[in-house]
């Protein structure tokens, strides 16, 4: 028997997973219907062999609260359930001790695939999001952008604005309106929709 430990940013996804998994026999869940309200728990009250944790979206807030997560909890794996993001922030969740990250788009089938994949000590990344990481030499739009403007690009695409940015990354909005300029330049764009736009179709084609 497993127990899984599911919470997160968004009470409807963290139900939503919840129903997913509760009809496998195998899995004894604990469900935590607010992400504030989340400690990690002894194991004398529920041991805790898998912690699936429902993101809304990358943000430097999210990373640094999974890799605070991982320095509590080293030895409980990871699962890591968010939208679509780029491959550098994958790699990045990854590397802060994330065991696997599937997407909101995957079945039930595969997230059940990759609770069997970090059980067996091995990392996983859903098909859709493998399409992303798997070929470096992927041509994308936004490869000529460093990895802090990546950062912000995916930040100010996903409705942030200068103010907001500035404070998820602790720099001035001075600094945020820089790397706007430098990205912007980069991708010969003038405007926030233009954008998001690239960046939506940057995701559809990449799951093409």
């Amino acid at each position: 028997m497993l127990n899984i430990s599911i919470y997160g940013e968004h009470v409807l996804s963290v139900e939503a997973i919840t129903r997913l998994l509760q009809d496998e026999t195998t899995f004894k869940l604990q469900t935590v219907t607010s992400d504030i309200e989340y400690k990690p728990l002894p194991y004398t009250q529920f041991k805790q062999d898998v912690i699936v944790y429902c993101a809304i979206g990358y943000s430097n807030s999210l990373f640094n609260k999974i890799k605070k997560l991982h320095q509590q909890t080293p030895a409980v794996k990871k699962i890591l359930i968010m939208p679509m993001a780029h491959k550098q922030f994958l790699l990045k969740l990854l590397n802060a001790g994330v065991a696997a990250i599937v997407s909101y788009k995957s079945p039930a089938e595969e997230l059940v695939q990759s609770i069997n994949f970090v059980m067996r000590g091995q990392q996983y990344l859903s098909i859709d999001l493998s399409k992303m990481v798997i070929n470096s030499e992927y041509p994308s739009s936004f490869n000529s952008l460093s990895k802090r403007e990546l950062e912000i690009t995916y930040m100010l695409a996903n409705g942030m604005n200068i103010k907001s940015v500035s404070s998820e990354l602790s720099i001035s909005p001075k600094t945020v309106n820089t790397y706007r300029y430098r990205i912007f330049n980069k991708l010969e764009i003038e405007r926030n929709v233009d954008l998001f736009r690239m960046v939506s179709e940057e995701a559809a084609y990449m799951l093409a």
